[in-house]
């Protein structure tokens, strides 16, 4: 199996690449969910009548989902279009904090020629928070044949970069967020009362090198104690197909399922499998994809945590750990009952009572302030109808 990466001249031999690329929002259940925050287009938006961006099922390039988004054409007013779809609300609108190197893209399959697309960062503070100004990316021409695209720019590149507001300077100089996903008219000659429609799907950032235009990404999300899996390609050659591991908390990897390839193609592939967990905890697992000649070669390792399994009560990791001074602690019960859930010290003192009280069956969430407490490790526990757990946490002032 060989890929092709854009740019580049060599092609990897019998080998999968998987870039460690953050996906910002693949519109998937479980997922980060960004951009269907938006209700409607933001009020930088000129030459559009309102649409209500939808998460849709009909098409997606990987999973089963991507982003629709109707351009209604306002015919009552002369000239280009402007789009710009938020990616949520709040300053920073996106929470999701990015390196000023990297590249950062979506992927596209529209309708009209005429379209252009582009983004919106926001430059934040050197530390990451606030925004300090928002650039605007060029524009580039959007491929209409119905199929999906990639398009990317790189953030270290001031020739793809303009000022959005006033205070910018056309320069990705701290960490970002992404402000929005733009679209403008290039072409107003055949514009005027018309209705172009795309779809977004895998909104993505790479830290460390180009977003590839052929690549394949590993992706991995808990509903419950179901774990997700997704992946995809771009090009395959010579593909037999994946052998899925899996490995719980600090065990040795185990394969459990085997996914035929599609042998060789051009043509952008995905691939979807459900692992029905029975332990709560933390799972890795990796792909072992195989040729037809017996080569091979590992995937990245992805990490998901189950926190829900029927029947059990579970006590997640907390996260972040370790943390400062604030983190979220999560518990599943099977059934009713009085909660106890406590953080002590090292020498068994309490310091922090949490839950205390009758909790009906569910998933809780719980917020630890420790602004009041010195650095060091602390024991959270919770107790319930006999049952008893208890990890580990980290403070770090």
């Amino acid at each position: 199996m060989k890929y092709k990466l854009l740019l580049l001249s060599f092609i990897l031999s019998s080998s999968l690449l998987f870039s460690q690329i953050t996906a910002i929002d693949d519109f998937e259940d479980g997922l980060p969910g960004h951009f269907p925050l938006a209700t409607t287009y933001s009020g930088s938006t000129v030459g559009l009548l309102p649409f209500i961006p939808v998460v849709d099922s009909s098409t997606a390039l990987m999973g089963t989902k991507s982003l629709m988004v109707k351009l209604i054409d306002n015919p009552a007013i002369f000239g280009p279009y402007f789009c710009r779809l938020l990616s949520g609300m709040g300053t920073p609108a996106n929470n999701v904090v990015l390196s000023q190197n990297g590249y950062v893209g979506y992927w596209l399959k529209a309708d009209r020629p005429y379209l252009g697309c582009g983004l919106i960062l926001d430059d934040l503070n050197a530390n990451g928070t606030g925004v300090g100004t928002n650039e605007r990316s060029i524009d580039l021409p959007v491929i209409a044949d119905g199929s999906w695209h990639l398009y990317q720019w790189d953030c270290a590149d001031s020739n793809q970069w303009n000022a959005f507001i006033a205070s910018g300077n056309g320069l990705i100089q701290d960490p970002v967020t992404i402000d929005a996903i733009t679209f403008t008219s290039l072409d107003t000659t055949s514009i005027a009362g018309d209705t172009a429609t795309v779809f977004i799907d895998f909104v993505c950032f790479n830290p460390i090198g180009v977003v590839p235009v052929e690549f394949a990404s590993f992706i991995a999300s808990a509903s419950g104690n179901v774990v997700d899996l997704r992946w995809v390609t771009a090009t395959e050659t010579n593909n037999k197909g994946f052998e899925i591991e899996r490995k719980f908390e600090n065990s040795n990897y185990q394969k459990i399922a085997f996914v035929d390839g599609k042998g060789t193609t051009t043509q952008p592939q995905g691939y979807t499998f459900s692992d029905q967990t029975d332990k709560a905890g933390k799972y890795s697992y990796r792909l072992k994809q195989i040729d037809f000649d017996g080569s091979y070669a590992y995937s990245n390792v992805v990490e998901v945590e189950v926190l829900t399994v029927p029947g059990q009560y579970t006590l997640a990791q907390n996260y972040p750990n370790p943390f400062n001074p604030t983190t979220n602690i999560r518990f599943s019960l099977p059934q009713a009952g009085m909660v106890s859930l406590a953080v002590y010290n090292l020498v068994g003192e309490k310091v922090a009572d949490l839950v205390n009280g009758l909790k009906e069956a569910g998933e809780y969430n719980v917020n630890l302030d420790a602004s009041k407490l010195s650095s060091g490790t602390y024991i959270y526990t919770l107790s319930i109808n006999g049952n008893v757990i208890s990890k580990k946490m980290t403070l770090l002032k």
